[in-house]
């Protein structure tokens, strides 16, 4: 029954991947860009997941790491005049620099302490970002970002990108390194005990979360063709927090399936009203309340009782 589980769940995605390469034959504008949008936040999502659901640590700094790639490409292309095989680069530096910032910090503290510090990280690089205007551009943020491509092409190019970077993240946290991480959120102390060094692993999360976390805040910055302080901000943090939870923070996919959730209906409520966080808010909590797994977290539990009782009933 578990083969054919995971023969159901395999083709489920190979199902869904077929649909999401066949979005752009539709031949609508609006629909690449949402499912682009997705995808992109989907990878920040599962990015910023390394720290929360495996790391136990919630952050509320990772648009920092967002942002100050963006803005780094931004200003090697537009300011600089840098050639992009220069700025990508740049932009995924400057991402893993300030993980290191951030993370040197930070990382020697825990729970509400962690979350408060990253909080007040990410509102000082805000702070930054709109004062520092000779650079970021201030309020106006920075324009004249080209990717040269069309949305369509743009679309498959960041499908095949985001695919990989989840692929590489799939690999970590599936790795040891994945089973320290989770060891050290189950109890830190039995983990010091075995000869690992907590911080270095943590501040290796960290550094591996910053980077995708930096991919994705590249991906972003061709798909808008500019970049805004609104990505900076400590609230563009909270976007992946809610995708983690409404998906399920302990699972793989839950934050990329809390991130279509929330996309979608972010999108569906701004429709009929300028009110929309209020609506979205009680969506949330909602889910939060009925699904303490999350969606993705529920359901494998649910899945998992029906197998472990079914196997009870042929044992006896």
């Amino acid at each position: 029954m578990a083969k054919r589980s995971n023969n159901l769940v395999y083709l489920a995605l190979v199902f869904v991947l077929l649909i999401v390469l066949c979005i752009p034959l539709l031949g609508k504008t609006y629909t690449n860009y949402i499912v682009i949008k997705i995808s992109i936040l989907a990878l920040y999502g599962v990015a910023f997941n390394i720290m929360f659901g495996y790391c136990g640590l919630l952050s509320f700094g990772h648009a920092i790491f967002f942002s100050a790639s963006a803005y780094a490409l931004g200003v090697s292309l537009t300011k600089l005049n840098l050639p992009i095989f220069i700025a990508l680069p740049a932009g995924l530096l400057t991402a893993v620099i300030f993980s290191i910032i951030v993370g040197f910090l930070s990382l020697r503290h825990k729970e509400i302490h962690f979350a408060m510090i990253t909080l007040a990280l990410s509102m000082l690089f805000w702070g930054i970002v709109m004062k520092w205007r000779t650079v970021t551009g201030g309020e106006d943020g920075i324009t004249g970002i080209t990717r040269s491509l069309s949305i369509t092409s743009y679309y498959y190019v960041c499908f095949i990108i985001v695919l990989f970077c989840l692929f590489l993240i799939y690999k970590i946290l599936f790795s040891d390194f994945g089973l320290l991480l989770e060891g050290i959120r189950e109890n830190e102390i039995r983990v010091e005990f075995s000869g690992h060094s907590v911080i270095r692993l943590r501040m290796l999360a960290m550094i591996v979360s910053g980077f995708f976390t930096g991919v994705s805040g590249i991906l972003w910055a061709f798909l808008d063709g500019a970049v805004t302080p609104t990505i900076a901000h400590w609230s563009f943090s909270a976007v992946p927090v809610i995708a983690a939870l409404i998906g399920g923070p302990q699972s793989f996919i839950g934050p990329i399936v809390g991130t279509v959730i929330y996309v979608i209906a972010e999108d569906f409520i701004t429709r009929f009203t300028l009110y929309w966080q209020i609506w979205l808010g009680i969506v949330v909590v909602l889910i939060v309340l009925f699904f303490r797994g999350g969606i993705v977290g529920t359901i494998s539990k649910k899945i998992s009782d029906l197998y472990y009782s079914k196997l009870k009933e042929k044992l006896s």
